[in-house]
């Protein structure tokens, strides 16, 4: 069992990297990345304000949690990038790192949005042309697409998880069509870089993960846990690799 997306309390985790491998073992699973939120240009991370060598500190607690237990761990981040796709952590940052996942958690510009009205084309337009220009370029695996989409300014109060995936669920029905796919699979197979299939939303649809596969793309199994209720929560991805013969990125 793999599970190549974990958070822990270095960033929004509920859960220390201790705490998260030893579940992992518990849960047999046999290859886990622990990859926190990275990205200076981040509101939302404001609060941590980590440096590299506190990144590096974070990697060595990491690695000696993992010492002598029945699994290999593997050390990285979750960022965002420009709107032109590239990273913009520190080269010192990236070469510590043995994945990176790149997600659209925000979108740069002045893009007028207003509470509950989420089918908003300017805002989804720019998104898509965020995406694409991730999915070209750099980083390992492109991070759930079509789930925790940056709809933050556009939320109601009192606005549940469960609530947020059904907004994500009818965004991308509207917005992410068959030829948005197509130039998204042609950017992913021209950068190497893997889709994920996210365990803690079950995304992306299932007909997006066929139309992708018969492009030749490679796809990343990650639960995104924040929590040890949440880690290993993989099983529409592993059902889907198996039954659709998937290629699968493997560290």
């Amino acid at each position: 069992m793999i599970d190549y997306h974990v958070h822990t309390t270095f960033s929004d985790g509920a859960n220390t990297p201790q705490q998260m491998i030893d579940e992992a073992v518990r849960l047999g699973i046999t290859e886990l990345a622990i990859t926190d939120h990275y990205d200076p240009f981040d509101p939302t991370l404001a609060r941590f304000g980590h440096t590299p060598e506190e990144l590096a500190r974070h990697f060595e607690v990491i690695r000696a949690c993992a010492q002598g237990k029945p699994l290999r761990v593997f050390c990285g981040i979750e960022t965002s990038t420009g709107p032109d796709g590239r990273l913009r952590v520190p080269p010192r940052v990236l070469n510590m790192c043995q994945t990176v996942i790149t997600s659209v958690h925000y979108l740069e510009g002045d893009i007028p949005v207003h509470r509950g009205e989420y089918e908003n084309d300017a805002y989804w337009h720019a998104y898509k042309r965020k995406l694409l220009e991730q999915a070209a370029g750099p980083g390992d695996v492109l991070g759930h697409p079509e789930a925790y989409l940056p709809i933050g300014p556009m939320l109601e109060e009192g606005t549940t998880f469960e609530d947020r995936q059904v907004i994500c669920a009818r965004i991308s029905e509207k917005y992410f069509d068959a030829p948005f796919i197509d130039a998204l699979g042609d950017a992913l197979t021209s950068s190497g870089k893997a889709y994920e299939l996210h365990g803690a939303t079950n995304t992306p649809r299932e007909w997006v993960v066929r139309r992708l596969h018969a492009r030749g793309v490679h796809f990343s199994i990650g639960s995104d846990a924040h929590g040890l209720d949440r880690l290993g929560c993989n099983r529409r991805a592993v059902a889907l690799w198996q039954e659709l013969g998937l290629y699968v990125r493997t560290l």
